[in-house]
């Protein structure tokens, strides 16, 4: 009796025995390879029951991380910064207007513009520019203006290096063909985009001044060329243009007024961390003071720095390049 109850313990021990020799794994690693298993199978249900629900979109204010973000229709939205991408890990999730993510394509992630919408990005290391599809919220990461896709990034020339100093420039003649055709239920590629793009009447050219008081000239810039319609035709095909790689500076934006003196005043609450200046430029035809920081030599000290001021309750604050 006693052996015939052994023997399907023993049969169990040189199982158990066989097993971890021939796999080299110790009992932990077995359960740790298990776990992984089911969590890629549970990623792979959950993705088969996401259903895509694309809308347009431009949202109420909303706050993430203790920041606030307002959300606009701004046609005239043309700014410099940092640049970050996202990639395989939200891969088949829905973005903030309810497509699903696909980091082989191009697209971007904004703060604030309509989704979707149309925008031309421009490494500014290196010259490299690409029109892109904003169709998600983000990157939430401070003193970041854009997340591209990883596609995009890699067209960009930034993939390895994670980050890149960029400019976002809003292009209007697409951006209002994309919120048409997304008000009439329709959520093309820029490659599908094919149909004429809507008549416009621009209340005025909006002026955007992109140099900045340095310690260093920067070179001049040259003028594209390219007018919209040749930028979405390039992004059809894949292209990237390549313009002329710009020379830049890294600051922290804290405010923007019509009174230089207000613009001065806001610098005095900063004397202690970093030496401010006030830069005139125009917008709207009337002229504009921004009171900035810098310049910073590296992002990441821009990064730190911009941690100390919205610790000061100047969340409004941001990364900019010049």
């Amino acid at each position: 009796m006693i052996e015939n109850k052994l023997i399907p313990i023993i049969r169990a021990g040189i199982a158990a025995a066989f097993l971890a020799s021939v796999s080299g794994c110790t009992t932990a690693e077995l359960a740790i390879d298990f776990a992984k298993k089911q969590k890629n199978k549970e990623k792979q249900a959950e993705a088969q029951q996401i259903v895509a629900n694309p809308h347009y979109k431009i949202g109420n204010p909303y706050q993430i991380a203790g920041i606030w973000y307002y959300p606009d229709r701004d046609l005239t939205y043309d700014k410099t910064g940092i640049a970050s991408w996202y990639g395989d890990e939200f891969g088949g999730k829905m973005t903030a207007n309810g497509e699903i993510f696909d980091p082989a394509l191009v697209s971007a992630a904004h703060k604030t513009l309509p989704m979707p919408s149309v925008v031309r990005v421009t490494n500014l290391d290196n010259g490299k520019s690409l029109v892109v599809r904003v169709n998600d919220r983000g990157p939430y990461v401070s003193g970041r203006i854009i997340d591209m896709s990883r596609e995009g990034a890699r067209l960009l020339g930034f993939k390895d290096q994670g980050i890149a100093r960029v400019r976002v420039k809003l292009l209007v003649e697409q951006s209002l063909r994309l919120e048409e055709l997304a008000r009439n239920g329709e959520f093309p590629l820029l490659s599908e985009t094919t149909g004429p793009l809507p008549e416009t009447t621009a209340a005025g050219k909006p002026s955007v001044s992109l140099s900045a008081r340095t310690t260093r000239a920067n070179p001049q810039k040259k003028k594209s060329g390219e007018s919209a319609l040749d930028l979405l035709s390039h992004s059809r095909s894949g292209n990237v243009i390549n313009t002329e790689p710009q020379v830049t500076d890294i600051w922290i934006q804290v405010g923007a007024f019509h009174s230089e003196d207000n613009a001065k005043n806001l610098l005095t609450n900063f004397a202690d961390l970093k030496k401010g200046s006030v830069l005139e430029t125009i917008k709207d035809g009337r002229v504009l003071y921004r009171a900035r920081l810098g310049p910073i030599q590296t992002v990441e000290q821009a990064d730190s720095l911009l941690k100390q001021i919205y610790s000061r309750g100047f969340d409004g604050a941001d990364i900019v390049v010049e």
